[in-house]
Formats: C-alpha cells, structure tokens, sequence
C-alpha cells in the first residue's frame, strides 16, 4: 500500500534511495524529522507499507518525562514539549512547502490566540468553565507561539541549525 509517512520508529530504506534523498536532517531535535525525511524519500521513490504488521508506539512516554509533560501525544501546545513540537513542525513546513506555506501556518497559530480568548469568555459568560480554557494554558501558548516568532529568521533562511528548546 502506498502511503505518504511512515513512523520513523518502523523505517527500512533501499541505500540506493539513502544516496538519492540523504539521512534524516540533523536539524531536527524531536518531532517531524521522519515526516520530512519522508517527503525527500518519496520524491526518490514510492513509499510502502508491506505485510499485515501492527506496531505499538506509546506515544512520547519518555519525552513527557524529559519535558514534564503530562498529556500523551502531539495535541498538547501549551508546555515544552509543545514549544518543540510546535518549532519542529515549523521547521518541517519550511523545509517540505516553502516559506509561503510556513507563513499561513504562523498566521493560524497567531490567529488562534484570539480565538482562545472568545472561547474563554463565551465559557465565563455561559458559566460551562472548559478546563481546556484556561489562563494558564493561553500564557504558555501565547510563549510558545512568541519563540517561533523569534525563531522565524532562522528558520526563514533555512540555513543548518540544531532546533531544540530543552
């Protein structure tokens, strides 16, 4: 079955390939580096997926720890672990789509600071407090997105950089 990104952690590729598309990015510290590496592969050759296979993958255990981090999965934005979810993804974008695409997606992340807001006070105004709608998580999000915007120069001139926020 062809596909467009396959976990890293679940990766054989032909050295005839590797010659053609290059290693992984030494850019990227956690987070998006295969989704890249994959796009630069695919442009090589097709990408598959073989055999009936299931994989487990326990979804960043080890980084949660590392970061202090409590949510599972890419979804929470509002700790370090986000902030290095959210620059790596950046990254990805502005190498994979171009700078064009990275600014669309730094106006949504910008434009979502806002939207948080109004939801806030639609929550307060209706009495139903979300407890995803919290002060607390619209400061860290406001930092992180604030560290891609300081952030943005470096990675606009997508030079080597070593982007890691630990």
């Amino acid at each position: 079955m062809a596909v467009d990104w396959i976990n890293g952690a679940f990766l054989m590729v032909k050295k005839s390939v590797l010659t053609k598309a290059g290693l992984l990015d030494e850019d990227f510290f956690l987070y998006a580096e295969e989704a890249e590496w994959c796009s630069r592969l695919k442009k090589a050759g097709s990408l598959c997926i073989y055999g009936d296979l299931r994989i487990i993958h326990l979804q960043g255990e080890t980084a949660n720890q590392t970061f202090g981090s409590d949510g599972k999965g890419y979804y929470n934005l509002y700790d370090r672990k986000g902030r290095q979810i959210m620059l790596s993804n950046f990254v990805r974008i502005r190498k994979q789509f171009g700078i064009g695409w990275f600014v669309v997606q730094l106006l949504f992340y910008i434009g979502e600071i806002p939207m948080f807001l109004l939801g806030m006070l639609l929550a307060r105004l209706t009495g139903r407090a979300l407890p995803r709608y919290r002060w607390a998580q619209l400061w860290q999000y406001c930092r992180n997105v604030g560290a891609i915007l300081a952030r943005t120069p470096v990675i606009l001139r997508n030079k080597p950089y070593f982007y890691k926020v630990l």
